[in-house]
């Protein structure tokens, strides 16, 4: 028996989607804007605010440097993912979907917050407490996330069989 014979292409009867899936919203729960949440209760606010600052200069600058032709193909791969996924009944494509449409969330999520923090020019504490409100819109998108996958799943391997 071979890898490939071990990968199922039934996406949601397999492994390796839920793998993925359960990986994906443990590293998101872990981290915010690419600060450890554990940071978050640091007492030496300080450095907190100098580790603040520097992501959310690098999440603006990579926003900011994005170039159109990668944000129009971005774009246009998950709108095919999401057409042949829930219009077609390709089951890998509505898997593929479910697991890339949370992360373009998220990032926006990052990017509103990483402008919010850098507008008001603030001090540690009520960037820490914007931080800590992302991280529950992280929380909350990624249980979105597992119960559409769960209703999706649920809905390509009973209904369609």
């Amino acid at each position: 028996m071979s890898l490939f014979d071990l990968l199922s292409w039934d996406a949601f009867g397999s492994g390796w989607f839920w793998s993925l899936i359960i990986v994906q919203w443990v590293w998101h729960g872990a981290q915010v804007l690419g600060v450890p949440v554990d940071c978050l209760q640091s007492k030496d606010r300080g450095q907190l605010s100098t580790i603040v600052k520097w992501r959310v200069q690098r999440r603006l600058l990579a926003a900011r440097q994005a170039p159109l032709a990668i944000v129009a193909a971005i774009s246009f791969l998950v709108s095919v993912l999401l057409i042949l996924g829930f219009v077609y009944h390709i089951e890998l494509c509505a898997a593929a979907s479910l697991l890339i449409v949370p992360e373009l969330v998220i990032f926006r999520l990052g990017y509103r917050t990483a402008e919010t923090i850098s507008a008001k020019r603030q001090g540690p504490e009520p960037s820490i407490k914007d931080l800590k409100k992302l991280h529950l819109k992280i929380y909350a998108t990624g249980a979105m996330a597992i119960f559409f996958a769960g209703i999706f799943g649920y809905g390509f391997e009973v209904l369609t069989q």
